[in-house]
């Protein structure tokens, strides 16, 4: 069963449930922003070593657990923002038109919300941490946290 079947919610427009489709989005985006010089950011959370439903309180499954995590995570973002499930416990949220400080702010807020959701509904504090990463278009100088090779990086992690 999917993440999102467990929500018994209208899919938003900005979700993308595959992956590969999330993938093929953010290329057309770094496109648009090569064309028109703006700036796209990504930033990842990766909770997956919450993998048992032993780990979790108040959910009957780590499918609704991470659904629920999910639809949270929705509801902190703008309509503009793409957001994908890359396999169970990592998220992937691409900001478009976003520079590499809103990206900071938008991460940093995150991982509190995350923090706190974990906090509520997880057993030990051992699973309160959120690893994060973010990466930017265009990159750094020495190309650290590029864009395009994260992207890449995606169509790998399933």
């Amino acid at each position: 069963m999917s993440v999102m079947a467990t929500a018994n919610l209208k899919r938003p427009d900005n979700m993308y449930d595959n992956p590969i489709a999330f993938k093929a989005r953010a290329m057309e985006e770094i496109k648009r922003a090569k064309r028109y010089p703006t700036f796209v950011s990504m930033v990842q959370f990766d909770i997956s070593h919450i993998n048992s439903e032993g780990e979790i309180e108040n959910f009957e499954s780590l499918d609704q657990f991470y659904s629920n995590l999910l639809n949270l995570v929705m509801r902190s973002v703008r309509d503009t923002d793409l957001v994908s499930p890359l396999s169970l416990g990592k998220i992937a949220i691409l900001l478009v038109e976003t520079p590499r400080d809103g990206a900071y702010v938008l991460l940093e807020r995150l991982k509190k919300t995350i923090k706190y959701f974990l906090c509520n509904n997880t057993k030990s504090p051992i699973n309160w941490r959120v690893p994060s990463k973010e990466c930017f278009f265009p990159g750094g100088k020495d190309n650290s946290n590029d864009l395009l090779a994260a992207i890449e990086e995606i169509g790998r992690l399933n």
